[in-house]
């Protein structure tokens, strides 16, 4: 019997989703950006999809990005985030994934932004008095921090982060 223990890197995907992408990608794969009939219906059925999202979220469809997946996610969401917002300052950990301390740092490399690394436990999980000294002592900040580590399991307390964040007007990813 196979076992698969690695769902919090990507999951299965459900044979309902795996038809109806096979069914799109082979009669709607026209680039949707395209003014033709084929490239009109790839748009319709790309923006009726952000707005599904959007409402399951309570947003609006201006808020919703497709991407490839979760380190295009991840670089877009820092790389935005800070530059389009003149953030100075970013946290993270230092086992958060390679998709968000391999572009923090090279902000930091361009000195774009100063990087601060929250403290941990034995079990990997944030200080949060740590965390609030950090964002105490500089400016707006970006926080980046994994909700649930891929590696080691660790769960942070992400409620108080966010409560911390909100507090110090921080931006959290």
């Amino acid at each position: 019997m196979r076992v698969y223990l690695d769902n919090a890197a990507t999951t299965p995907i459900a044979s309902e989703v795996v038809d109806l992408m096979s069914e799109i990608m082979k009669s709607d794969y026209a680039n949707p950006s395209s003014i033709h009939h084929g490239g009109r219906r790839s748009r319709i059925i790309i923006e009726t999809s952000r707005k599904t999202v959007a409402n399951l979220l309570n947003t609006s469809p201006g808020n919703i990005f497709f991407t490839s997946g979760g380190t295009e996610a991840d670089n877009m969401a820092i790389r935005c985030g800070i530059l389009d917002n003149n953030i100075t300052h970013a946290v993270t950990s230092l086992i958060s994934h390679k998709a968000v301390l391999y572009p923090l740092e090279e902000l930091k490399d361009k000195k774009k932004i100063s990087l601060s690394y929250v403290k941990l436990d034995e079990t990997g999980r944030i200080d949060l008095n740590n965390l609030e000294e950090i964002l105490k002592s500089n400016e707006r900040t970006f926080v980046s921090i994994m909700h649930a580590n891929n590696e080691i399991g660790t769960i942070q307390p992400i409620q108080e982060i966010g409560f911390l964040c909100k507090k110090y007007d921080a931006i959290f990813h």
